[in-house]
């Protein structure tokens, strides 16, 4: 075993089969966005969790870099002034092609009886060139249930609370991954 561990290489990591976003707004007919310079900024939260849209870009960024949907994906958690005006400026200063927003609409998290949910809402968009314009639009829900505690004959197991909220954010961002990924790219 030791020495087959020289042997090891890394693939392209690619996403296995499985659900885009539930609601998809819009999306480009072709997909010419691969070989593309992204910035991510930090998505807004609900107002009883604001600190967690943040979290929640921070989840989508690593995930799209693991899918490599993008040649480069960056985070830009740091900007104050959120409007699409002053986005796209610094997206141009910083080169980037696309620039990716978004918000947390719902974050609940649960507990032995009670699910946890997540709700997400994305947008792309391409900044190249003249008036920036949204490739694509799409929103994304997921819900965990607690489970429950079994009464057998012998012993009675445990039920557990419902998964951690985060889960549900990385659940959310891998179909907004499939999404961009699989769109066709452009001939």
């Amino acid at each position: 075993m030791f020495l087959l561990s020289g042997c090891a290489y890394q693939r392209e990591a690619t996403l296995p089969a499985g659900e885009p976003p539930e609601e998809i707004y819009l999306f480009p007919e072709m997909n010419d966005t691969t070989g593309a310079r992204v910035g991510v900024f930090a998505f807004s939260g609900p107002d009883y969790a604001p600190e967690m849209g943040p979290v929640a870009s921070r989840i989508l960024c690593n995930q799209l870099q693991k899918s490599r949907a993008f040649r480069e994906v960056i985070s830009q958690p740091d900007i104050s002034d959120m409007t699409l005006g002053n986005l796209v400026t610094v997206a141009r200063n910083k080169r980037f092609d696309l620039i990716i927003t978004g918000r947390l609409l719902h974050y609940f998290e649960g507990d032995a009886i009670e699910a946890s949910r997540v709700s997400e809402e994305i947008r792309v968009i391409s900044v190249r060139g003249g008036k920036p314009r949204v490739l694509w639009h799409a929103k994304a829900s997921e819900t965990a249930s607690p489970s429950r505690s079994k009464d057998f004959i012998f012993f009675l197991s445990q039920g557990e609370s419902a998964p951690d909220p985060a889960s549900l954010m990385r659940k959310n961002a891998e179909k907004f991954c499939r999404m961009i990924l699989t769109v066709p790219p452009q001939k």
